[in-house]
């Protein structure tokens, strides 16, 4: 793995930055949405649908009974205006089905209300480790990143040091202008030689 990077524009690392916090930011309502979401659905498994059909069980068991009541009262009837039953018969064994209908949608209700209760625990759980790294990790790779962003600059600004080309003394040069200025190494061999 190379231990270097070679970045042409630190304007794009801030750009990721500025998309980083965007992210970090909907991300973190996304997920308080989503819990929000589920609770009120699970609100309204458990409250109101609950409720819904515990009224509709009680309407249906009044129309059940008035069903019964008028299938007695035809077969009370006398012989000579004795009428055929057969449709408060139907009235009744639909007034049944009705009733048993709410009867299991209140099973129902009550089944998958803690299913989904237990479900709901289980991605809040899930939840919980994308919140971490939304809440923890993200401001952390942001302020990562501001380091880096700035070191860069900082490295960008720097000048190269430069320097003034050095001067070499020639031949017709004066004695005066010699010492003035560096000598090279061959000036020291020619005095060793004379003395």
């Amino acid at each position: 793995m190379s231990q270097f990077a070679r970045v042409t524009n630190v304007e794009v690392l801030v750009d990721f930055k500025a998309a980083l916090a965007g992210f970090a930011e909907n991300a973190g309502l996304g997920l308080s949405e989503a819990q929000s979401d589920v609770q009120r659905t699970i609100w309204w498994i458990q409250q109101d649908r609950l409720s819904h059909w515990q009224r509709e069980l009680k309407k249906r068991t009044d129309k059940l009974n008035q069903a019964k009541a008028e299938l007695f009262k035809k077969q009370l009837e006398s012989n000579d205006t004795r009428t055929s039953a057969v449709v408060e018969r139907k009235n009744v064994v639909k007034a049944e089905a009705a009733r048993d209908e709410a009867e299991n949608k209140i099973k129902a209700v009550k089944k998958w209300g803690l299913a989904l209760e237990r479900e709901f625990m289980l991605f809040k759980a899930a939840c919980a480790q994308v919140a971490g790294a939304v809440a923890g990790d993200i401001p952390g790779a942001i302020v990562t990143l501001n380091q880096r962003i700035d070191a860069l600059r900082a490295y960008l600004a720097l000048q190269a040091p430069t320097t003034e080309p050095t001067r070499v003394i020639s031949e017709n040069s004066g004695p005066e202008q010699a010492s003035s200025e560096a000598t090279p190494a061959s000036a020291f061999e020619g005095k060793e030689a004379n003395s």
